[in-house]
This record gives C-alpha cells, sequence and structure tokens, in this order.
C-alpha cells in the first residue's frame, strides 16, 4: 500500500448547521487545535513532508480567520486557496454578505460551492437551521453580484428526489458555473440515511437533464456490481491527520516522516481487522438491490456494517471525524 498524500484537518470553527448526512457529525463543539498552532505546524509539514501535503480547517468556513487561512493555503499550495465551501454560515444581511463575496474574490478564490438539500421547507429541516434556504440563496445573489463563480451541490436520496426538478428551476435564474447531484455516502450521520439512497426506478423517472448532473464517476446499483463480480483492492492511500487540542503538542514534536508512519501503522492495524472487498461482498451484498452506489461507497458501507456487527475497538480510519484514510 503506497501513501501518496498527507492532509491535515483542523475542525476548529464553529458550525451553523446540524445536517442530516454530515460526514463529521457535528453536534455543536468544535475541539480543533488553536488556529495559530495547527497553522505553524501546517506550514512546518508543507515544508518537509515526503509525500503531497493539504490542510484544511472545518467544520466551516465562517471564522474570522477565513481570509487568513485562504491565503495560507495560497502560500503552501493547498486546494482552499482557490475553492471554498460556504456552508453553515451564520445568518447575516445582504450587505454582509456581499462585502464577503467580494473579500473572498478579491483574495484569489476561483470557485465557491453551495450546497442545498431541497426547497426550502424541506432543506431547512434537513440542515437543521431555519432560515438557511434563503441564506444560501441570499449568498448566491451575492456571489453573483461580486462577479465570483459559484458551484452548486445537491444531495439526492429518495426523500427530495422529488423536489429537485423545481429546486433547479429556482437555481437556474441564478449564474452558476454548474449544479451537480451527488448521493450522500454512510460517514458520520450519513449511516442514518442509507434507507433513503436514491434507488434505480426513482432515477429513471427524473428528467433527462437531471439524470446527467449525477456523479461522472461511475454509479449503477449495488446488484449490478455485484452481478460483475469485480472488487478490486486499492494500491495507494490519503492519509488525514486530526489535530485537536489535546494531541497537537504531541505531533509539534514529531517529524513528517513520524507521523505518516504512525498513520500507516493505524490504517494497517485496521485494514488487517477488516475482511477484503470480495469477502464484504459475499457476506453483507444484496443481488438484488436496486440502490445506487459509486463502488468505494458501496464498499465502505459494507466495512461500516460490519465495524458495527463486529465491534471492532480498533481506531476506526473510515470516520473522518479523527485520523483517517481514503484508500484507492
Amino acid at each position: 500500500m503506497k501513501t501518496v498524500f498527507l492532509n491535515m484537518e483542523n475542525l476548529c470553527v464553529p458550525c451553523s448547521c446540524r445536517c442530516r448526512h454530515c460526514l463529521l457529525g457535528y453536534d455543536g463543539t468544535a475541539a480543533g487545535a488553536e488556529y495559530g498552532r495547527a497553522k505553524a505546524l501546517a506550514r512546518r509539514l508543507a515544508g518537509s513532508s515526503p509525500v503531497n501535503f493539504s490542510y484544511y480547517i472545518g467544520f466551516c468556513m465562517d471564522t474570522p480567520e477565513l481570509l487568513d487561512h485562504i491565503a495560507f493555503c495560497q502560500e503552501i499550495g493547498s486546494p482552499g486557496g482557490r475553492f471554498l465551501q460556504m456552508n453553515g454560515f451564520a445568518v447575516r444581511p445582504y450587505g454582509a454578505l456581499e462585502a464577503l463575496m467580494g473579500r473572498v474574490r478579491d483574495s484569489g478564490v476561483e470557485l465557491v460551492d453551495l450546497t442545498f438539500y431541497g426547497l426550502e421547507d424541506y432543506h431547512d429541516r434537513f440542515a437543521g437551521w431555519p432560515g438557511d434556504f434563503a441564506l444560501l440563496m441570499s449568498m448566491l445573489k451575492a456571489a453573483n453580484a461580486a462577479g465570483l463563480p459559484v458551484h452548486i451541490s445537491a444531495p439526492i436520496t429518495e426523500e427530495n428526489a422529488g423536489q429537485m426538478e423545481e429546486l433547479f428551476h429556482i437555481l437556474s435564474a441564478y449564474k452558476t458555473e454548474d449544479i451537480r447531484l451527488y448521493l450522500p455516502h454512510a460517514k458520520g450521520r450519513g449511516w442514518f440515511l442509507e434507507p433513503k439512497r436514491l434507488t434505480e426506478p426513482t432515477w429513471k423517472q427524473l428528467p433527462p437533464d437531471l439524470r446527467a448532473r449525477m456523479p461522472k464517476v461511475r454509479t449503477q446499483t449495488e446488484a449490478r456490481w455485484l452481478q460483475e463480480g469485480a472488487f478490486p483492492e486499492p494500491v495507494e492511500r490519503h492519509l488525514t491527520l486530526s489535530l485537536t487540542q489535546e494531541n497537537i503538542g504531541g505531533y509539534e514534536a514529531m517529524s513528517a516522516p513520524d507521523i505518516i508512519r504512525e498513520l500507516e501503522m493505524l490504517d494497517d492495524a485496521f485494514y488487517a481487522a477488516v475482511p477484503t472487498a470480495a469477502e464484504l461482498a459475499q457476506r453483507y451484498g444484496d443481488p438484488a438491490g436496486d440502490r445506487l452506489f459509486r463502488y468505494r461507497d458501496l464498499v465502505l458501507l459494507w466495512t461500516r456494517r460490519y465495524i458495527r456487527e463486529n465491534g471492532l475497538t480498533l481506531h476506526d480510519m473510515t470516520d473522518e471525524r479523527g485520523h483517517f484514510s481514503v484508500r484507492q
């Protein structure tokens, strides 16, 4: 298994939302490390990591340090210097939003993303934040006024699929780079959305222009993945170090290679305790399954079932609320 990337996350910024699919399972607390200390550590690792390095903050980008973070990401070549996800912001007057979008544009950000979960009432319930839909619409308008390119994301499930055509009609009144649908996965609170995962019959009922906005990554039913019978094992991994107030002191004293070795040991131990994708398919695969998956998300769902059924106590490297990996 070849390690090709070291990421570092610092979940130090509270989020206004409590989204039902939140892969970080946000509960109102932000246990990340102090912003300045984490930034200093990121600068050191960016200059000494033997593999590619990137750094990001969360749970949200609604922080007084936003412009500093953008500039820092540009300094170290991290994606957050050019692309910004702007969900979970607190409600503010339109004038303040227009000023914010202007500052973000002037900082060098080239694209922002806003996520809509359905029409207004449903969106606000899904986001757990009354007024969030109206806020996002104001942010979209403000971005257009500032000349800041916007990408729209929309998770689609059995529950909200019938709202997508009207939602896209509303959004089409604004200038967007693209509007894409995506399928939520089973990380964090996404686990509880699995019973509502989009099915092929519902997908086929969508208008052709909406179907064309589905993920470009190969997506098909569980039954078809099983019929093909090909379950390739990954050969590369991206490792992510998750900073907290408690652990940053230890990592400040470690070299980049030592940090990578620690994460590799956690990752190797976790996957040594989990069956292969082919074994998971035999144990959990549904030959009649009509729900739609990317391959990686289907294996993730099976893996999480195995973890829950067997009560594994190893550090869970599929959980992005702590150190985690993405294998491919």
